[in-house]
C-alpha cells in the first residue's frame, strides 16, 4: 500500500523510497559524469513514479534549507524535466506545494543568482502549462505596485506567456497596469532588459490569442484593450531606454517594438512610424551582428503592411536601402546568425510585398539591369523568396516578373545562372510557366543542360562559390526532372514544347535529360490515351517533322553512353512517340525497343561493352523500320533529314560516324538513283578527312550503299579520284583557278578513298564483286601502295587490303577464287612492317599489317615455303626486338603516346603476331618449311 507521510512525501513503503532519497542525496556528486548518470536515473524513475520523486524532491529541499546551491539547482532541474513529461499525472495539492517551494527558491536571494533562479523559474513555467492561475497568484504577491520586483519574477511571468497563452492573457491587463509605473523606476540595464523582454512576450501572447480567438476562453478580447498600455510602455522604452550603450538591451527593445507595434492604435503607429524606423535602422551602424535588428524590423513591417494599409509608403525607399546591402552581402555559411539574418531580410521583402508588390517588383527589376554579379544574385534571391513565400501578393505580377526576368536568360555568369535556375523552379511550382514567356525559362534550363564540360586542366577558381559548367549542368538536369516529375501543371508547358529542343544542334549535350523528361510525359500520355497526346505538325508549326525527330533520335542512340548515358532515355522516347512518328513503326518499336533498353541496362553488358554489337542491333532495327514503313517517298524524306543533320555533328565525330552508317542503310533501301547519288555526294562532301572516326563512318556508309548500288558507288569514288585528288597545278596564277588543295589535303582524301574501296569490296554483293575487283577496285588501289609517306594513307591501305581479303574468302564469296594480286599485297605489307622502328611502337601499322596478312594467307593458293619463310622472318624481326612496354618514353609533344597507350598497342601487336603465326603454322606450312623456319627463328621464338 502506498500513502503520504507527515512531510507530504508520497511513499511506497519499500526500497523505491530509499532509492529515490539516495539519488536525490547524491545528485550533486563531485564528478560531472556521475552527476549526469544520477540525474538521468532520477529522471527515469520520475517518469515511472512522478509523484513519489517530485514529492521527495520537494521534501528534501524544504528540509535542507542550507543545502549547497549547486545541489538545489540539480534537484530543481530534474524536477523541471519530470514535470514537462508527467504534468498531467500530478495531484493538484502536490503541484501547489511545488509552486510554493519553487517560488521561495526564486526569490530567496534578493540578488540575481542566474543558475539557481533560472532552475526555480523553469519549475514554475513547466507547472504553468496547467496551473497558470495558481502560479500567477503566487507571482502577483511578489509583483506589487510601488517597488521593483525581483528580476526572475518578471522573467517567470514573461515565460509563462510563451507556454500558456490562453491562461496568461486574461492576467495581462492587471500585470501591465502594475508594470507601467515601474518602468520609470528601472534604472539598471538588467531590469530594463527583463521588462523589455517581458513586454515582447506579453505582446506576442496577445497577438497569438487574438489570432486564434475562436479557440480562446474569452472571445471578447480585442487588441484595443491593450493599445493604451502598450503605447505607454513604448513611450518609455523607445524614447529613453534605447539610448543605452548596452547592446543586449537595445536588441531586446527592438524585438519588443516589433511585437508591440501590432497592438498600437493605427493613428499612433502612423504617427510614430518614422521615429521607430529611424531608430531601428540606425542600429544597423552600431551593431556588427544585424540578425536581431532585422527580426524586430520585420515584425514592425508586418504590423504596418496589413489590411491594404500604405502608411509605410513614404518610408519604403529608406527601408529598402537598408535591406538591399544585406541581401547583396556574402552570407557566412559557418555563422548561423548570418544565415538567420539573410532569411529574415528575405522575410522583410515578403512582408513588404503584401502592400507594395507592384512597386517592389518594379524596383527589383530596375536593379536587375545593373551589370553587377552580386546585385543580380541578390535580386534573384529576393524574387525566388517572393514567388515562394508571397504567392498571393505576387499573383497579379506574374506576367511582369516573367517579362522582366527574360534578360537573365542571356546571362554569362554561372553563379547568376545557378540562382536563376532556382527561381525557375519556384516559378514552375507557382504556375508562372503557363503564361507567355514561360517556355523561355524552360529553354534557359535546357541551355544550361547543354553546357560543355569544363576544359581539362583548367585552373580552379579561388572563389569558394565558383560554379563550374559541370556543376551547373548537373543542377539544371535535376531542375528539368523536378519540374517534369513533381509539378503536375508543368506537363502542359513541357508537352510538346520540349520536342522543339530535341533536334537543334545547340542542345546536343542536353539531349539525354530532355529525352528523359519527354519520354516520361509521352509514355504517360500514350498509356492514358490523353486527348493532347496526338501531335498536329501542321498547326504546331514549330515542332520538328517526324523524319527529323527519328533521324536525330536514332543518331543519338547510336552512341548510348555519350551525353551522360543518354541511350536508355532516347530509346524510351522513341517508343513513347512512335504513334506520333509513323503508325507502321508502332508494333516493331514496341517489340524491339524494350529489348534494346534491357541490353543497355544489363550490368554484364556494361562490363564488356561492345560498340560494334550495339550498332549492329540498332542498324538492324533501322533497316526493319524502313521495311515496315515501305514507302519510297518517306524513305527519301528520312534520308534527306539525316543528311541535313550532318553539320550538327561536326564537333561529335562518333555520332557523325553512326549518322553516316544510317544514311548508308537508307541508300541501301532506296531504289531512287538520283536520291542515292545525292546522298553519296552529301556523305563524301561532308566527311572530315583528317578524322579517322568520320572516315570510317563514311566508308561503311558507302559500303552499305554498295550492297544495292555498287556501280553508283564505284562511279562516285572514280569521280573523287579524278577531281578531289588532282595534283595542285603550279604557276603564279594557279590560285585564280580555285585549285587550292595542298599535297597534305590530297593525302587525307586519298586515305578516306582507300578505306572506302575496302568497305565497298566487303559489303558488295558476292555475285558482283569478282567482276568489279580487278577492273575497278584493284586498279584504283594498286598505284598508291608504293612510296607511301602518310601514315594515315598507309594504314587505310592496309585496312582496305584486309577487307578485300575478307570479301574474297570462299566463305563470303560462296566459291573459290584465285587471288593473283595477293603476293604483291603481301610484299607491300612486309615493306611497311620493315620500315617501322624496332626501338618503340608509335602506331598500329604493324598490328594492322599482320592482321591483313593473316586474312590474305587464308586465301588460295597456299603460300610456298619461301614466301612463308620471308613472311615469318619479317614479322618476327619487326616484333621481337620491341620492349614489352612498347618502348614508352615520357611525353614530349601532343602526338606522343602515353604509357598505357603504348602497352595497349604492344598487346595488340603481339596478339596479331600470334594469330598470323597460328594461321601459317597450322594451315600453310609444310613439315620441311617448318623445320627451316625453326632453324632461322629458334633464337627469337
Amino acid at each position: 500500500m502506498s500513502g503520504s507521510n507527515s512531510d507530504g512525501v508520497c511513499a511506497t513503503g519499500g526500497q523505491v523510497d530509499e532509492l529515490t532519497m539516495a539519488l536525490i542525496d547524491a545528485a550533486f556528486d563531485r564528478s560531472e559524469d556521475c552527476q549526469e548518470i544520477i540525474s538521468s536515473s532520477l529522471f527515469n524513475l520520475g517518469r515511472k513514479k512522478p509523484e513519489l520523486v517530485l514529492s521527495s524532491c520537494y521534501s528534501y529541499l524544504k528540509k535542507h534549507s542550507k543545502l549547497a546551491q549547486g545541489h538545489r539547482v540539480a534537484i530543481l532541474q530534474c524536477m523541471e524535466r519530470i514535470i514537462h513529461e508527467e504534468l498531467e499525472e500530478l495531484d493538484k495539492d502536490l503541484a501547489i506545494n511545488l509552486i510554493k517551494q519553487a517560488s521561495e527558491e526564486l526569490t530567496e536571494s534578493k540578488e540575481v543568482v542566474p543558475e539557481w533562479q533560472t532552475a526555480a523559474s523553469g519549475v514554475l513555467v513547466a507547472l504553468g502549462k496547467k496551473y497558470c492561475n495558481e502560479i500567477m497568484e503566487e507571482m502577483l504577491q511578489k509583483f506589487q505596485p510601488g517597488s521593483l520586483p525581483h528580476f526572475f519574477v518578471v522573467q517567470t511571468i514573461a515565460n509563462l506567456c510563451s507556454v500558456n497563452v490562453y491562461g496568461m492573457v486574461p492576467h495581462l491587463t492587471a500585470v501591465l497596469g502594475t508594470m507601467l509605473p515601474m518602468l520609470g523606476m528601472a534604472k539598471q540595464d538588467n531590469m530594463r532588459w527583463v521588462f523589455s523582454s517581458a513586454l515582447s512576450k506579453f505582446s506576442e501572447a496577445i497577438i497569438e490569442y487574438i489570432a486564434n480567438i475562436d479557440k480562446a476562453p474569452d472571445p471578447t478580447v480585442k487588441k484595443e484593450m491593450f493599445s493604451a498600455e502598450i503605447f505607454s510602455a513604448y513611450d518609455v522604452i523607445f524614447n529613453v531606454w534605447i539610448q543605452s550603450k548596452e547592446m543586449k538591451l537595445r536588441l531586446a527593445i527592438v524585438e519588443a517594438l516589433g511585437h508591440m507595434t501590432h497592438l498600437m492604435a493605427k493613428d499612433k503607429l502612423e504617427e510614430q512610424l518614422p521615429r521607430i524606423l529611424a531608430g531601428i535602422l540606425g542600429l544597423y551602424k552600431r551593431h556588427p551582428e544585424p540578425f536581431h535588428i532585422t527580426q524586430g524590423l520585420c515584425s514592425v513591417l508586418d504590423a504596418v503592411c496589413q489590411e491594404e494599409t500604405h502608411i509605410l509608403e513614404p518610408h519604403l525607399e529608406h527601408v529598402l536601402n537598408a535591406l538591399f546591402p544585406q541581401v547583396f552581402a556574402q552570407v557566412d555559411v559557418n555563422n548561423p546568425l548570418s544565415m538567420k539574418n539573410h532569411n529574415e531580410v528575405l522575410r522583410c521583402f515578403a512582408v513588404i510585398a503584401r502592400s507594395f508588390s507592384g512597386k517592389l517588383t518594379g524596383i527589383l527589376l530596375q536593379k536587375l539591369d545593373q551589370n553587377n554579379e552580386r546585385i543580380k544574385i541578390g535580386i534573384l534571391t529576393i524574387f525566388k523568396h517572393l514567388i515562394n513565400a508571397a504567392a498571393p501578393s505576387m499573383e497579379d505580377k506574374k506576367e511582369v516578373v516573367l517579362s522582366g526576368l527574360k534578360g537573365i536568360t542571356q546571362e554569362h555568369s554561372n553563379k547568376v545562372k545557378k540562382v536563376f535556375a532556382q527561381v525557375v523552379i519556384a516559378m514552375g511550382h507557382h504556375n508562372y510557366m503557363e503564361l507567355e514567356g514561360g517556355t523561355q525559362m524552360i529553354e534557359f534550363i535546357v541551355t544550361q543542360c547543354s553546357l560543355p564540360a569544363d576544359p581539362p586542366g583548367a585552373k580552379r577558381s579561388p572563389d569558394p562559390d565558383h560554379v563550374t559548367n559541370v556543376q551547373l549542368r548537373m543542377m539544371c538536369d535535376h531542375v528539368l526532372q523536378l519540374l517534369t516529375n513533381t509539378v503536375e501543371q508543368m506537363e502542359n508547358v513541357l508537352w510538346p514544347y520540349l520536342l522543339e529542343l530535341v533536334v537543334p544542334e545547340k542542345y546536343t549535350e542536353a539531349a539525354g535529360v530532355v529525352c528523359r523528361c519527354l519520354a516520361t510525359i509521352a509514355n504517360k500520355k500514350r498509356e492514358e490515351n490523353a486527348e493532347d497526346y496526338d501531335l498536329d505538325y501542321e498547326t504546331q508549326a514549330n515542332l520538328p517533322k517526324p523524319a527529323a525527330v527519328i533521324a536525330r533520335l536514332v543518331t543519338l542512340a547510336g552512341r548510348p553512353q555519350n551525353g551522360r548515358q543518354r541511350g536508355v532515355h532516347v530509346l524510351n522516347l522513341m517508343k513513347g512517340l512512335s504513334p506520333n512518328l509513323h503508325d507502321n513503326l508502332v508494333e516493331l518499336w514496341d517489340t524491339v525497343i524494350p529489348k534494346l533498353v534491357q541490353y543497355l541496362e544489363d550490368p554484364d553488358k556494361q562490363e564488356e561493352w561492345s560498340q560494334k554489337n550495339w550498332e549492329d542491333l540498332l542498324l538492324k532495327m533501322l533497316s526493319k523500320s524502313l521495311d515496315v514503313v515501305d514507302h519510297e517517298e518517306w524513305i527519301a524524306e528520312f534520308g534527306e533529314a539525316l543528311a541535313n543533320q550532318i553539320p550538327m555533328y561536326n564537333r561529335y565525330s562518333e555520332e557523325k560516324n553512326f549518322l553516316y552508317k544510317c544514311i548508308g542503310i537508307v541508300m541501301r533501301k532506296s531504289t531512287k538513283k538520283d536520291f542515292v547519288n545525292k546522298m553519296l555526294d552529301q556523305v563524301f562532301g561532308t566527311v572530315k578527312h583528317t578524322d579517322q572516326t568520320e572516315r570510317e563512318g563514311c566508308a561503311v556508309s558507302l559500303g552499305f550503299c554498295a550492297t544495292s548500288h555498287l556501280d553508283a558507288v564505284l562511279t562516285k569514288l572514280e569521280t573523287v579520284t579524278k577531281t578531289d585528288m588532282a595534283q595542285k597545278k603550279s604557276g603564279m596564277f594557279s590560285f585564280m583557278k580555285g585549285d587550292t588543295k595542298s599535297e597534305a589535303d590530297i593525302e587525307r582524301i586519298k586515305s578516306t578513298l582507300m578505306l572506302c574501296y575496302g568497305y565497298v569490296a566487303l559489303y558488295s554483293p558476292p555475285s558482283l564483286i569478282i567482276s568489279r575487283m580487278e577492273a575497278t577496285i584493284l586498279r584504283s588501289l594498286t598505284p598508291h601502295f608504293a612510296n607511301v609517306k602518310d601514315t594515315s594513307v598507309k594504314q587505310n591501305l592496309i585496312r582496305a587490303v584486309d577487307q578485300i581479303g575478307q570479301a574474297l574468302h570462299p566463305s563470303h564469296l560462296g566459291q573459290t577464287y584465285n587471288f593473283s594480286n595477293r603476293g604483291e599485297f603481301l610484299t607491300h605489307l612486309q615493306t611497311y612492317m620493315q620500315l617501322e622502328s624496332t626501338l618503340n611502337i608509335g602506331n598500329e601499322t604493324r598490328a594492322l599489317a599482320m592482321k591483313s596478312c593473316t586474312t590474305l594467307v587464308k586465301l588460295d593458293p597456299i603460300l610456298n615455303d619461301a614466301d612463308m619463310f620471308d613472311l615469318i622472318k619479317t614479322v618476327t624481326d619487326c616484333v621481337f626486338p620491341l620492349p614489352l612496354d612498347g618502348g614508352f618514353t615520357p611525353k614530349k609533344g601532343k602526338s606522343d603516346l602515353d604509357q598505357e597507350e603504348s602497352e595497349v598497342l604492344m598487346e595488340a601487336t603481339i596478339e596479331a603476331l600470334e594469330e598470323l603465326l597460328t594461321e601459317l603454322l597450322t594451315k600453310n606450312c609444310t613439315p620441311n618449311a617448318f623445320d627451316n623456319i625453326l632453324k632461322v627463328n629458334i633464337y627469337k621464338i
